[in-house]
């Protein structure tokens, strides 16, 4: 035989003798397994909903196979259910990890409803039995929230919500014409992906400074990233308010409205009547715009109106009157449009502008000019808005519309975001106190008097009040 062929059976051999060490198993009791975690722990969910999926690694670290099984401690009656190399169940046995391999292991939570009203807690653990009689464990944890569902609801006569429990909104919530939907202080409204709230008749959402009413999506787990990003930070995770025409006298007042496709869309209606009065509240994160009013009276006061992929300000026609507002465009996902745009058409079609307002106000982003008026040639020099008494980005600061204005440009050291303490708190634009060396201070008009405390219930001097929903707080000496 020859000298290549003989040297290319022992190779095999080696190979073949290799794979048979790797499938030894063991049950000597010095061999352990190995976890990523010693505990799960599960984000809030809603109960008699399962959770998103959470996984470890389990690890054999040993120069021989082990086998195990897996049991749930609570048997088939817990909450949490395991998923281990494809198997699932309470209890999954005759399982193997070959030496120096490894498998997932995934878990979710389902905690069921109750009559509790604050958070439920959910523990159990996974007993890993290994063939040597040895007993491992990984801890599991969850909180649960129980919650009134409203799917497909459809609002015929007044209705009050009240802040017992937390909503959660399938397939939308709809108020028909006629009907006033009346939202307690303190009430939270979750809305499942693309769910809205569509209004042919009216809402009366009205807050207060220690109970704000909460808009937002309801996934209340993290992306899986490091560090977990909260599902609450991201746009688009819900549809947004939708004010039909038919609407008139809505009034959202200490609400927080964040993280939607958009947030408040007015239709086109006449602006002899108010459609919507929003006063201290968030209208943030949306990946659409925030405020979008088509030949509508609307009324925004002492507000926080900030980023938006498409725009946090969008209006075409009607009037409106924005007071001590921050409308600033600092969306992380995309430069987005400008901060304001106002004008006498939406798509292509002209609607009768009667007049917008800002004073007091910031109005700033990332582009070199935030405030667009887009109007027809033939009333474009006497088209009734104006801007007063605010800071304003905007590259044109001859227009005569602009009165009493601290302009804003790129090429200062300070602009934009630096008017902001931190606009990126947890990395996701959510904050917008004022720094100390914004340009917005002592800026404000004696319109202060119907505003005297801003949107975080700091007072506001009667003269020389800051421009924005926010007056500037001095930092805590020390930190």
């Amino acid at each position: 035989m020859k000298a290549s062929r003989i040297l290319g059976l022992i190779t095999v051999l080696l190979v073949l003798f290799s794979c048979q060490d790797d499938w030894k198993f063991s049950a000597d009791t010095r061999y352990t397994l190995d976890f990523s975690v010693d505990t799960v722990r599960l984000d809030t969910v809603f109960t008699g909903i399962a959770s998103a999926s959470a996984g470890f690694m389990v690890y054999n670290p040993n120069d021989a196979g082990l086998r195990f099984d897996a049991v749930m401690g609570g048997g088939a009656g817990s909450p949490f259910r395991m998923n281990l190399d494809g198997e699932g169940g309470a209890v999954i046995t005759g399982l193997e990890i070959p030496a120096g391999d490894s498998l997932f292991c995934f878990v979710a939570v389902n905690i069921p409803a109750s009559d509790e009203t604050g958070l439920l807690n959910a523990f159990d653990s996974i007993r890993f039995v290994l063939e040597s009689g040895l007993v491992q464990h990984v801890r599991l944890s969850a909180y649960g929230q129980n919650a009134v569902v409203l799917k497909g609801m459809k609002i015929e006569s007044d209705t009050r919500l009240d802040a017992t429990l937390p909503y959660l909104v399938y397939d939308s919530l709809y108020v028909a014409e006629g009907a006033t939907l009346t939202v307690a202080p303190g009430a939270k409204l979750y809305f499942h992906s693309k769910s809205v709230l569509d209004v042919a008749g009216r809402v009366m959402a009205e807050g207060s400074a220690d109970s704000v009413i909460i808009m937002r999506g309801d996934r209340l787990d993290a992306m899986n990233t490091a560090p977990p990003v909260a599902y609450d930070l991201l746009a688009a995770q819900w549809g947004g308010i939708r004010i039909r025409g038919c609407s008139y006298g809505n009034v959202f007042s200490h609400c927080d409205i964040h993280s939607g496709e958009f947030g408040i869309i007015a239709d086109s209606a006449s602006s002899a009547q108010t459609k919507f009065s929003l006063y201290s509240s968030v209208v943030h994160n949306m990946s659409g715009s925030c405020i979008e009013a088509t030949g509508c009276r609307i009324d925004v006061a002492n507000s926080q109106i900030t980023n938006a992929g498409t725009g946090c300000v969008d209006i075409a026609g009607g009037r409106s009157e924005f007071t001590f507002c921050t409308i600033a465009g600092f969306s992380l996902w995309s430069i987005g449009s400008q901060a304001v745009r106002i004008s006498d058409s939406r798509d292509g079609n002209s609607v009768p502008f009667a007049g917008a307002s800002f004073r007091n106000c910031i109005i700033t982003g990332r582009h070199e000019s935030e405030f667009i008026a887009d109007f027809a040639d033939s009333v474009s020099q006497t088209a009734p808005y104006s801007v007063e008494n605010s800071l304003l980005m905007v590259k044109d600061t001859a227009d005569v519309r602009f009165r009493n204005v601290v302009f804003e440009n790129m090429d200062q050291e300070a602009f934009a975001s630096s008017n902001f303490v931190d606009h990126t708190v947890r990395g996701y634009g959510s904050v917008f106190a004022l720094d100390s060396l914004s340009r917005a201070r002592g800026i404000a008009d004696t319109l202060s008097r119907l505003w005297p405390v801003d949107l975080a219930g700091v007072p506001r001097p009667p003269v020389g009040a800051d421009a924005g929903c926010y007056q500037f707080v001095p930092a805590t000496a020390g930190k």
